[in-house]
C-alpha cells in the first residue's frame, strides 16, 4: 500500500511539473500575470460563493447586498442579481458536447445582464473565444491557467491552478488567493446523482440556459459516481490548503440541501442578522 501511495505521489508531481514547464513556455502566461494584483485584497473579510444548485431557491439573497459576492455560470439568471452585485463572475471553459455558437451566445447574454462593475473569471483556453468574438470589452477579465494535475501545497493564481471538476471549484483558488478569512458556499448542492439519467436540476428553468448539451450528457453510473467523488476530493484539497496555512481561515457551507459534507454547515440567516 505504501509503495502504491508513493508511486501515485510521484506520478502526480511529474504531471504537475510537466504542466509547470508548459505554463512557463506558453505565451498565455503574460495574461496570467495581472492576477498578482488580487493578492490578499480580501484579507480579513468574508466572501460568498454563489452557485446554481436548486437550494438557492430556499434563500433570501437580498441579505447579501453590500457583501463581497462571487457568482458563476447561470447565476446571472437570478432575479436578485442587481441587488447582489457580484464582484466577479466565473465561467467554465468551453468543452464537448457543448456547441460553440451557443457558448458564445451564452457569454454574450451574461455580458448584457451582469452589473456593469462585475469582473469576469475565465480559464486561459477561453481567451481566444473572448477576443475573436469581442466579448466583455467593457469589463476587466482575469484568466486562470487551469492545469490537469493538482498544484502544490499553496494556491497561486499567477501560476497553474487545479483544473476544476465543477464550477465552484474554479472560484475557490481565487478566493483563497485573495485572502478572504471566511468563504461561504451557497447553491453548492452537488446532488446530481439523484437525477441520474434525467435532466439536471438548478434554481432556474432549464429552457433559460442557452447552452445546448451543457448538462444532459450522462456517463455510465460508475463514471458518474467517480466524477462526483472527484468533486468531493477537490473540495477536500482546498480545505487541506487552508488547514496547512495554520491561520484562522475557513470554508463554510450554507447550502440547505447539499451532499458537500466536508465543510461545516451553517445558515445564511444566522450570519447576516
Amino acid at each position: 500500500m505504501r509503495i502504491n501511495s508513493l508511486f501515485d505521489s510521484i506520478t502526480q508531481h511529474v504531471k504537475y511539473y510537466k504542466w509547470l514547464y508548459r505554463f512557463h513556455t506558453d505565451p498565455a502566461r503574460k495574461y496570467i500575470q495581472q492576477n498578482a494584483e488580487l493578492k490578499n485584497v480580501g484579507r480579513g473579510k468574508r466572501a460568498f460563493l454563489l452557485a446554481t444548485g436548486p437550494s438557492i431557491k430556499c434563500e433570501d439573497l437580498r441579505l447579501l447586498a453590500g457583501e463581497d459576492c462571487f457568482s458563476l455560470s447561470n447565476f446571472f439568471l437570478h432575479d436578485d442579481l442587481q441587488i447582489i452585485n457580484p464582484l466577479f463572475h466565473a465561467f467554465a471553459p468551453y468543452h464537448d458536447p457543448m456547441i460553440l455558437e451557443n457558448y458564445v451566445a451564452w457569454l454574450r447574454q451574461s455580458d448584457s445582464t451582469l452589473p456593469p462593475s462585475t469582473n469576469i473569471i475565465l480559464g486561459h483556453s477561453t481567451r481566444s473565444i473572448v477576443e475573436d468574438n469581442k466579448l466583455f470589452e467593457s469589463r476587466k477579465v482575469y484568466y486562470l491557467y487551469l492545469a490537469s494535475a493538482a498544484p502544490p501545497k499553496q494556491v497561486n493564481i499567477v501560476g497553474p491552478v487545479l483544473s476544476p471538476q465543477t464550477g465552484p471549484l474554479m472560484l475557490l483558488p481565487l478566493l483563497i488567493y485573495m485572502g478572504y478569512e471566511k468563504i461561504y458556499l451557497l447553491g453548492c448542492d452537488h446532488t446530481v446523482l439523484r437525477d441520474y439519467k434525467k435532466n439536471i436540476v438548478n434554481f432556474y428553468n432549464a429552457e433559460r440556459d442557452l447552452r445546448s448539451n451543457a448538462t444532459s450528457d450522462w456517463h455510465d453510473i460508475e463514471k458518474s459516481i467517480n466524477y462526483t467523488l472527484n468533486i468531493f476530493e477537490q473540495y477536500k484539497y482546498f480545505k487541506h490548503i487552508l488547514i496547512c496555512e495554520g491561520k484562522n481561515r475557513d470554508i463554510i457551507n450554507l447550502s440547505q440541501d447539499s451532499w458537500l459534507e466536508v465543510f461545516e454547515f451553517m445558515r445564511l440567516k444566522d450570519i447576516t442578522k
